[in-house]
């Protein structure tokens, strides 16, 4: 039996807005909004510089080839605004934007070198003036702001196991609150039952709640804001992006042939229950497969080139 088809809804498109500069990040900030890092054309492989090793292997760098001017955009899906970032250091960059108007980017690299880690993150003011650098670790695998100005930072394995110098990762808990200034204020431990986080695959900072799906395993968890745990057993592995709404989650990704699986299933007595497989499409009919896919609360946000689209698991029957 075939998967029922469920098209996104458009929501925005950047092109004009953009005028010509090329996307290098983007992301869903605290008030639902896209967050969108964007360079000239010249600049555009400079933030995603690698060392290469021929016949093996290739690294990504932990700083940009040279700085780089961006701009970074806040679109509302009606409105936008546009701050201008000189001398840009972060390779493979996240970017976040705060209630109040500040620039959160971080670069997902840094090493630990002769006892010191670099400023892998800078918090700018809304007019784009530099306010302080911080280190949020190495292995960055998403970044998501609180509506109160927490910094969720969730790791890859290189992050949690330690790679690039580190003995003892900032990342070793796979899930780490900061504050702006960087200081770690919570770290993630697995609720009762549950394995330790190697690596976070989805992650979603909802207004009342956080939540993850990790490996090993891959449970649902969801982290109050009291910090007390939840968690569910989840027999679909490999999930990228998470969205809830009330007593059910929607877990899009998978491995290999599944890569575009999407499931919706129930939160029962700590397991989720009755998968519903749907498959997902753009408005012009073809599956959704790439682009910056992340949930936020219940509505799974998908940035496929320079357009927005979304799906709210509330108008899911």
């Amino acid at each position: 039996m075939k998967a029922p088809h469920v098209t996104l809804t458009w929501h925005a498109d950047f092109t004009d807005m953009l005028g010509g500069l090329r996307l290098i990040a983007a992301s869903i900030g605290p008030a639902r909004s896209a967050c969108l890092l964007a360079v000239d054309a010249d600049d555009a492989e400079s933030p995603f510089a690698r060392d290469e090793q021929p016949g093996w292997a290739s690294f990504p760098r932990s700083r940009a080839e040279r700085p780089y001017k961006a701009v970074a955009f806040q679109h509302d899906g009606t409105r936008f605004t546009r701050t201008e970032l000189p001398e840009v250091p972060f390779a493979f960059p996240f970017i976040q934007i705060l209630r109040t108007g500040h620039i959160l980017l971080a670069g997902s690299r840094c090493r630990y070198t002769d006892g010191r880690a670099e400023l892998n993150a800078a918090l700018y003011s809304p007019e784009g003036t530099l306010e302080h650098r911080m280190t949020l670790g190495d292995g960055i695998q998403d970044i998501q702001a609180a509506r109160n100005g927490e910094l969720w930072v969730s790791y890859f394995d290189e992050g949690v196991i330690g790679n690039y110098g580190w003995s003892k990762p900032i990342g070793a808990s796979g899930l780490v609150c900061f504050g702006q200034d960087g200081q770690v204020l919570w770290n993630f431990t697995p609720p009762a039952g549950m394995d330790s986080m190697t690596d976070c695959y989805a992650l979603n900072v909802a207004e009342d709640a956080t939540w993850a799906c990790y490996y090993t395993g891959f449970p649902v968890v969801r982290v109050s804001p009291d910090r007390s745990r939840q968690a569910w057993t989840n027999p679909f592995s490999g999930a990228q992006a998470l969205a809830v709404s009330r007593d059910r989650v929607l877990l899009w990704g998978g491995y290999q042939e599944e890569r575009n699986r999407c499931v919706v299933q129930r939160l029962g007595n700590g397991s989720l229950t009755h998968p519903r497989h749907i498959t997902l499409l753009l408005p012009d009919g073809e599956p959704l497969s790439t682009g910056t896919i992340v949930g936020r609360g219940s509505i799974l946000h998908a940035i496929v080139g320079t357009c927005w689209y979304q799906l709210d698991l509330k108008e899911l029957p």
